[in-house]
């Protein structure tokens, strides 16, 4: 049987569909079956959706008979039928889908749309020729001349946004050549201007308007962005420097905040960038973890060195350290030291011998060591003022770097004794 593409319509003031959508846990939405049509699974489903009056997403039917499984985003009671598991395929932000275009293309509004449809063949085939046709790639191919630019913004673009999505604003012209595969580059001023050639034109074509992101990126030796960014706003180098960290700060809200940077990749062709640690991910949830068993030499070796000489983690004036410090959670530190002002340091040790699965391990120790230290404060009515430090006799692989720098660790690498 051949599939059919429908055209259906999404109350906002019943369901908020969108926000089913986009929820990273469901992804769906499931749509009452009814007497009137006769979906199959593979058809695809466009939403005309009420309260933005356009055709915003494109889904796909992938199972029926299926038990709701999006209640909490109705805003009012909903039975219990039996309904379609409609998928999230993909998603158009552009004005060539809104109401009065569509009308031109024989949508009628009104009571038409209100049973699911697939009839008007002529409008929907002009909906699918929107979502075809709506990748805008070519833009970086039209605005940037040298190949080996296009390459490297294609490059920086998913960094870019994988940073503003984490709520990373403290990055420096050396991370960006570094997460681009370079150890040593001439600069990315001119590639960082591209990207905001690409922003500005693609805002020109789909009138969408996109956060800058080059302010993400900042100089090593005064936190802000380089005069270079003049490029990008011409008043920014006539702004006083306190001006221009508080202007940089409304730049980097603007973009974190920013909810459609999923849909910018996608339109411009641009795969996300990720933190790939799933090998390490299967060994640490594996019965056959290796960081079960007892200390080692070079971990004992490592941990009563710090111990010893506190100094090259850049610990001073400790009133209290201990190895070995049992938190209220019965979790054991390694190293424990309560400074003089009275806040806490844990050091979780990681010795040259260990692989990357335990490092990665390490990291988010000190995110539960922290917090259980933090709470322990907090019951005894004291300040929290903590923090945790990761101490390694090896080198962070590039995604545990990543890592690192997204959950904000400190971490001492190479460390010798």
């Amino acid at each position: 049987m051949e599939n059919k593409s429908w055209l259906v319509f999404a109350n906002w003031e019943k369901c908020h569909h969108a926000e089913a959508l986009h929820d990273p846990n469901l992804g769906f939405i499931n749509w009452r079956e009814g007497k009137n049509f006769k979906m199959n699974v593979g058809d695809i489903v466009y939403l005309f959706v009420s309260n933005e009056r356009r055709v915003r997403f494109k889904t796909q039917v992938v199972a029926e008979g299926c038990v709701r499984q999006d209640v909490k985003y109705w805003q009012e009671p909903v039975s219990n039928h039996k309904t379609y598991k409609l998928e999230y395929r993909d998603e158009y932000n552009g004005h060539d889908l809104d109401e009065e275009v569509l009308m031109e293309h024989g949508f009628k509004g009104g009571g038409s749309i209100e049973t699911p449809t697939y009839k008007n063949t002529a409008l929907i085939e002009y909906i699918e020729g929107v979502f075809s046709k709506k990748g805008y790639g070519y833009i970086i191919d039209e605005v940037i001349p040298q190949a080996k630019s296009r390459e490297i913004v294609r490059k920086m673009i998913p960094i870019l946004i994988r940073w503003a999505k984490q709520g990373l604003s403290n990055k420096t012209y050396d991370d960006l050549i570094k997460e681009l595969g370079y150890s040593k580059f001439s600069g990315v001023g001119k590639q960082l201007g591209y990207v905001d050639d690409v922003f500005v034109r693609f805002q020109e074509v789909t009138g969408e308007k996109v956060p800058t992101l080059n302010a993400l990126v900042k100089s090593k030796s005064t936190g802000l962005p380089s005069p270079g960014f003049s490029y990008v706003y011409t008043s920014y180098d006539d702004m006083m420097e306190s001006e221009k960290k508080i202007f940089a700060m409304g730049l980097n809200k603007e973009a974190i905040e920013y909810p459609q940077w999923n849909w910018v990749l996608s339109s411009l062709g641009l795969s996300p960038s990720i933190i790939d640690t799933k090998a390490s991910e299967e060994i640490i949830r594996s019965d056959k973890f290796y960081g079960s068993g007892g200390e080692g030499e070079n971990h004992k070796r490592l941990k009563e060195y710090v111990y010893n000489h506190p100094e090259i983690v850049g610990i001073k004036g400790f009133k209290k350290r201990e190895m070995e410090h049992i938190l209220l959670s019965g979790d054991r530190l390694d190293v424990f030291f309560e400074l003089n002002d009275g806040s806490k340091i844990a050091v979780e040790i990681k010795p040259s011998t260990s692989p990357d699965a335990d490092v990665l391990r390490g990291l988010y120790q000190c995110v539960k060591y922290k917090s259980i230290l933090d709470a322990e404060d907090k019951v005894h009515g004291e300040k929290a003022n903590n923090s945790v430090i990761l101490v390694l006799g090896c080198e962070l692989s590039p995604e545990n770097r990543k890592v690192r720098d997204t959950l904000d660790i400190k971490v001492y690498e190479k460390e010798t004794y």
